[in-house]
């Protein structure tokens, strides 16, 4: 099978989780549960809102990403003072030494990554990413109002009909 971007883009993403040691937790941390464990530390305590907020996620799935790390013993809910139905999140010591290990790890095949390729080239990359990440984009919106105008992608078909008569 030839390379696809699809496919070979996943099959990057793969090589990278494990070259900075993201697949080696047991079970293997997932992108979001690294990146919360990133948000967490770069600052005291922070809330889950805010969590969703630099993920780019939905708070609800915000909630079972801390509800896993809480199971892992890397994070602590801590109620607000303020609201008891919230709370800020802070890490354990042994979050705070896993998302030490993280950093370094990317840090390190950042550094790597950007003297093999070259400043020019680490621009293109930079611009190539964000074009396809923009063009994924405005693909889910096509496919989404595509949805939409069809009905829905769960709809039985004729049951409007039905009811309408």
């Amino acid at each position: 099978m030839k390379h696809t971007i699809v496919f070979h883009t996943i099959n990057v993403a793969k090589k990278m989780r494990k070259a900075i040691g993201l697949k080696l937790g047991n079970p293997p941390f997932s992108y979001s549960q690294s990146s919360a464990l990133l948000a967490i530390d770069s600052q005291k305590e922070i809330s889950q809102a805010e969590i969703a907020s630099r993920l780019h996620l939905q708070p609800a799935s915000v909630v079972s990403v801390i509800d896993e790390l809480e199971r892992l013993k890397l994070v602590i809910r801590k109620p607000t003072s303020f609201d008891r139905r919230k709370y800020n999140i802070t890490l354990t010591p042994e979050g705070k030494t896993l998302a030490g290990k993280i950093r370094v790890e990317a840090s390190q095949l950042e550094n790597f990554l950007r003297e093999k390729l070259g400043a020019n080239e680490a621009e293109k990359f930079f611009l190539t990413i964000e074009n396809i990440s923009s063009y994924i984009n405005q693909w889910q919106e096509k496919v989404n109002n595509t949805k939409s105008a069809k009905g829905g992608e769960y709809e039985i078909p004729g049951a409007k009909r039905h009811l309408a008569s």
